[in-house]
C-alpha cells in the first residue's frame, strides 16, 4: 500500500512547521514499522540536534530560539522526500509563525492563497511522481481542494485531524461550518444543539468575539478556514482524529453521527525521545538544571510553558510571575520575550524566587523536563500537542488557554478532571496573580486537586503507553489497507 501525508507547512531558512505538524510526523516516522515497505510519507521538516544554549543558572538562562521540540533520529527504513516549494517572502527570519510582528498578521493568509495554486502540482505528483501508485492520501483541513483531485486519479483520501475530538464536535458538522446558522459570537458560548450531551466545551464570549472572525470569515485567500474544515469533512472517504477512546469516547461517537462517515481515533502521537547520542549532545548546557530538579521532591515541581505560537503581552507575563510567587511552588518556566527577561519580569522577581524557580528564554528540553520525576504539574496554553506530552507522563494541568481550539480543549480537560482552569475575567478574559497561584496550589499540593492528579496518572497508562498509541497506528493502517481504491 502507498500513502501519502500533505500538509499546509510554511518552511523559510531558519522557520519551523508548527507543532502540530512537526509532532504528527515525526511520530508516524517513529511507528514506521507498523506501514509496510512500500508505504510513502512526505517530509515536513529538517530534523537534527536542538541549537546549543547556554549554560542554566538556577535563576535564569537565555538559549537560542527554536521549536522547544525535540527532534528524532531518521526513521529505519528509506522514506519518500519531497522537497518543498519556496515562496518569496519579505519576512526576516522567524523561530515561528509567534515571532511575525503584527504589521505583517495579513500575510498568513496569503501564504493560504498561494498555497491553494499547488492543486495542478499535486495532480502531477500524484499522477506520475509516485511508485508504485497511490492508494491513500492524508491532509488536513488547508487543502480542501486536495480531495477532489485525489479522487480523479482514483487516490481516496482522510482527513488527517490534528484537532481533538470535543473541538472537531462543537464545530459542528460539514453543512454548519459550509454555511453556519450560527450567526454572531454569542451563539457560541452555550453547546450547540447537534450536541445530545450535557457539557461545558463552549467558547467564553471573549473567546468567541475572537474566533468568530478568525474562523469563519473568508479571509485573502477567499474563503474561511471554517469553509476550508466543512468541504474538507464532506468530501473526505474517512476521519482519522488526533485522540482515544480513553478520553473522547463520547466526541468521537458524536462525530460519526454528524460526519455520517467512518472516524477512527489514531492515538495521540507522544513525542518520542531521542536517541542517547542526540540527547546527550543537546543536554549538556542543561547539567544544572537536572541536577535542581534532582534535588526536588517527586511531583513538587510545575513547568510552565505556552508553546511556540502563542505570544504573551507584558500584562499576561507579569501575572503570571506574580502567581508563581505567591504560590511557594518549585517552577520551571519557559518564557519567550524578545527583548530579554529582565525588560518584562516583576523588579525583583528573580531574586525574590532564586533556589525554588528557574525562569529559562529560547529553546528548552521540553519532553525531558516534563518527564523528570520531580516535576508533578504542568501550566499549559492546552495546544493539543502540549497536553499530549502533559498527559503522557501523568502530570496534572493547569490550563490556561488563547486562542481557538485550546479553550474548548481546556473546557474537556476540566470535564474529564485532568486539570482545573485558571479563572479569567468574563468581559475581557483576563486573568489575574490570586487565580493563578489558587488554581497552581489547587492542582499540585491541595487536597481538593487529588482528583485531578489521580486522574492524569491513569491516563498515562494509555496516553504514555507506547504500546496502546501504537496500537491506534497499527488499526488505522489496517484500515487503509482494506479499504484501497479498486
Amino acid at each position: 500500500m502507498s500513502c501519502i501525508y500533505y500538509s499546509y507547512t510554511v518552511a523559510e531558512p531558519h522557520w519551523r512547521c508548527s507543532g502540530h505538524t512537526i509532532t504528527t510526523t515525526t511520530y508516524y516516522l517513529h511507528s514506521y514499522s507498523a506501514w509496510p515497505a512500500t508505504a510513502h510519507s512526505t517530509s515536513q521538516s529538517s530534523r537534527g540536534s536542538p541549537p546549543a544554549t547556554s549554560s542554566p543558572s538556577s535563576s535564569s538562562r537565555r538559549a537560542s530560539p527554536s521549536s522547544a521540540t525535540a527532534y528524532p533520529s531518521s526513521p529505519p527504513r528509506p522514506i519518500f522526500s519531497a522537497s518543498l516549494l519556496r515562496i518569496a517572502s519579505p519576512l526576516s527570519s522567524a523561530s515561528s509563525t509567534s515571532d511575525l510582528t503584527d504589521s505583517t498578521e495579513h500575510l498568513r493568509p496569503l501564504l493560504r492563497r498561494a498555497y491553494d495554486s499547488l492543486s495542478g502540482p499535486l495532480a502531477d505528483f500524484l499522477s506520475s511522481a509516485a511508485t508504485p501508485p497511490v492508494d491513500w492520501l492524508l491532509c488536513d483541513y488547508a487543502s480542501y481542494w486536495a480531495v477532489p483531485v485525489a479522487r480523479s486519479l482514483n487516490v481516496r483520501t482522510a482527513f488527517l485531524s490534528l484537532f481533538g475530538a470535543a473541538a472537531l464536535g462543537s464545530l459542528g458538522p460539514p453543512d454548519e461550518l459550509i454555511r453556519p446558522r450560527r450567526l454572531a459570537p454569542e451563539d457560541f458560548t452555550v453547546a450547540p444543539d447537534w450536541v445530545p450531551f450535557p457539557t461545558s466545551v463552549a467558547f467564553r464570549l471573549p473567546e468567541a468575539r475572537t474566533a468568530f472572525g478568525r474562523t469563519f470569515s473568508p479571509d485573502a485567500s477567499g474563503v474561511s478556514k471554517a469553509y476550508r474544515f466543512g468541504v474538507t469533512v464532506r468530501e473526505c472517504d474517512l476521519v482519522a482524529v488526533r485522540s482515544c477512546v480513553e478520553l473522547e469516547q463520547e466526541w468521537l461517537d458524536l462525530l460519526k453521527d454528524i460526519y455520517g462517515k467512518t472516524v477512527l481515533p489514531v492515538g495521540h502521537f507522544p513525542p518520542v525521545a531521542p536517541k542517547e547520542s542526540v540527547a546527550a549532545a543537546s543536554l549538556k548546557d542543561w547539567t544544572g538544571a537536572f541536577e535542581w530538579l534532582d534535588k526536588r521532591a517527586h511531583g513538587s515541581v510545575v513547568y510552565v510553558a505556552f508553546g511556540s505560537e502563542v505570544r504573551l503581552n507584558r500584562e499576561q507575563v507579569r501575572e503570571i510571575a506574580r502567581g508563581l510567587e505567591l504560590s511557594g511552588l518549585p517552577f520551571i518556566w519557559a518564557l519567550r520575550w524578545p527583548n530579554g527577561l529582565k525588560e518584562v519580569l516583576p523588579e525583583g522577581f528573580e531574586d525574590r524566587t532564586a533556589g525554588r524557580g528557574m525562569v529559562c528564554q529560547g529553546w528548552v528540553p521540553q519532553v525531558r523536563l516534563l518527564g523528570h520525576p520531580a516535576v508533578g504539574g504542568f501550566m499549559t496554553h492546552c495546544g493539543w500537542s502540549s497536553v499530549t506530552e502533559g498527559l503522557q507522563f501523568g502530570l496534572a494541568l493547569i490550563l490556561v488557554p488563547m486562542i481557538f481550539d485550546q479553550a474548548l480543549s481546556a473546557r474537556l480537560l476540566e470535564e474529564k478532571r485532568v486539570g482545573k482552569e485558571v479563572p479569567r475575567n468574563d468581559e475581557d478574559g483576563a486573568f489575574d496573580a490570586i487565580g493563578i497561584s489558587e488554581t497552581l496550589r489547587l492542582v499540585m499540593v491541595e487536597e481538593g486537586g487529588k482528583g485531578y492528579r489521580a486522574r492524569s496518572r491513569e491516563l498515562k497508562s494509555v496516553i504514555g503507553s507506547k504500546e496502546v498509541q501504537d496500537s491506534y497506528v497499527t488499526k488505522f493502517v489496517e484500515h487503509l489497507k482494506s479499504h484501497r481504491p479498486a
